[in-house]
């Protein structure tokens, strides 16, 4: 009996050795590649065209060119449900109402009413030479996607206007060839550093990414193994270090050489590795474990009372809005009752649909928020004015003042509405916040303390990102040295 249980721990130890050995040689490149590239990150987002960019891009809203009110712009687009994006810019010299139905976008003219059902190259070269007037504009090609264009967010546009600005800085703009809005922009520092950064790190090349569910299995199994190779190589470790009865010479390793630093980096930095790679594993929700929650049609109908959308403003209200600086005009709802929100890119006016100030006082949007999730009850209400564990502002921003209204649903949701414009700018299940830490936390070191000392959470994320190198890179080194030797 005692052989036989002799020979199954021997049997199993072999087991777990050979499993960390072979999950090592098959992941171990992998992990250095991510490793270096999320560094990468730290300093080169992925590109993209963001909301500030867009607003600083925008010229001027002329108020004398608005001919067509909001409601005659609904009814042109014949909407069911309230927009998730409805506002009024300048695209060239024509004011155009930007209209969004949960990923649909279309064009109105707010010139004479038109849909804009298509744009050609021609026509958006000539608003872009409005929009980069000291850079000339060349039209490069129409493509359908590319590196920078394969996310499923741009599909609404394909195909995409390609087009080259001489500004020494060897941009790229993407212009949809179904609005005529800029949706994509790249620079040629931030393509050749993507290529060391956010295209190896999430394996984001065309071929995989254009195919959302390979893309998904691929990142599912490439962390998840190289997650469980790194969890048998801390058993290994702890198996392996004497710290009362050392080796030869006091040593708490029995290893020399390569083995011999791979097996103390290991040690040392085992349990960052793990909860780094777990957290990328988990970043796709594998086998549904993480399920998020997203405001769908009835809820957003049922907080801003609209029903079928429709806005009730007047042509004159609608242009005495438009302040000197003014850049843009978005339009939303509380209650059923018409706001409007006047943007200049630094300060924001809200107004009512009558020209007033708008009444967003925090009980009145309570009130709209209780309707929301039938069935559940408010269960606290909470005001922030500052970030905390859950809002903050790191990859997107958030505002702030917010409301947080918190219902006994079954999901524990917490619904986030910006105080200064009323609109709902985020919900947040159980299931969302403890992928808050799962990943958020874990892979990227959000906290807002942290955020608020870039520094200091660089010089961690380095300190960490080195320890994973190190155990990486010594296992590419006995990992090549073992087949050398073969």
């Amino acid at each position: 009996m005692r052989l036989a249980t002799y020979s199954l721990v021997q049997l199993l130890r072999r087991g777990l050795f050979w499993s960390h050995r072979w999950l090592g040689v098959l992941t171990c490149l992998l992990c250095a590649m991510w490793f270096f590239s999320g560094l990468v990150m730290l300093y080169v987002p992925y590109p993209a065209w963001r909301d500030a960019e867009r607003l600083t891009a925008l010229p001027r809203l002329d108020a004398d060119k608005i001919n067509v009110t909001p409601g005659e712009a609904l009814a042109a687009v014949n909407l069911a449900w309230v927009p998730t994006v409805f506002r009024l810019e300048m695209w060239g010299d024509e004011p155009v109402y930007r209209i969004v139905d949960f990923g649909k976008p279309t064009s109105v003219s707010a010139l004479d009413g038109r849909l804009i059902a298509s744009v050609d190259a021609n026509a958006a070269a000539e608003r872009l030479e409005r929009v980069f007037p000291d850079s000339p504009v060349s039209h490069a090609r129409t493509i359908q996607q590319d590196q920078w264009t394969v996310s499923g967010l741009f599909s609404p546009h394909r195909p995409l206007h390609l087009f080259e600005l001489a500004d020494g800085r060897g941009t790229e703009i993407y212009v949809s060839s179904k609005t005529g809005e800029i949706v994509q922009n790249t620079s040629r520092s931030e393509r050749i550093w993507n290529w060391l950064g956010s295209v190896p790190h999430w394996i984001y090349f065309t071929v995989i990414r254009s195919d959302p569910p390979l893309w998904r299995q691929v990142i599912m199994w490439t962390a998840g193994p190289a997650a469980i190779g790194a969890v048998l190589g801390i058993w290994i470790g702890v198996l392996r270090m004497r710290l009362r009865k050392r080796y030869a010479s006091g040593r708490i390793t029995p290893y020399r050489g390569w083995m011999r630093w791979h097996h103390l980096s290991g040690l040392v930095g085992g349990v960052f590795v793990v909860t780094w790679l777990v957290s990328g594993w988990l970043s796709v929700s594998p086998l549904g474990l993480i399920g998020g929650l997203s405001i769908g049609p009835d809820d957003l109908a049922r907080y801003y009372g609209a029903g079928r959308p429709a806005f009730a403003a007047t042509l004159p209200t609608l242009r005495a809005a438009v302040g000197a600086h003014t850049k843009e005009l978005s339009f939303s709802w509380v209650e059923g009752a018409p706001i409007i929100i006047a943007d200049d890119g630094a300060a924001r006016r809200v107004l009512a649909g009558s020209g007033e100030a708008a009444d967003l006082a925090e009980q009145r949007l309570t009130a709209a928020a209780a309707v929301v999730m039938p069935g559940a009850n408010i269960a606290a209400v909470q005001r922030l004015d500052a970030p905390d564990l859950y809002w903050f502002s790191h990859l997107a921003q958030r505002p702030l003042p917010a409301l947080r209204v918190m219902f006994d649903d079954p999901a524990s949701t917490w619904l986030m509405i910006d105080l200064t414009t009323g609109r709902i700018v985020g919900a947040l299940a159980q299931g969302d916040r403890v992928y808050r830490w799962l990943f958020g936390f874990a892979h990227q070191y959000d906290l807002p303390w942290l955020l608020e000392r870039p520094l200091l959470r660089q010089t961690l994320i380095w300190l960490l990102s080195m320890l994973g190198m190190a155990v990486s890179l010594t296992g590419v080194v006995l990992a090549y040295r073992m087949f050398r030797l073969r």
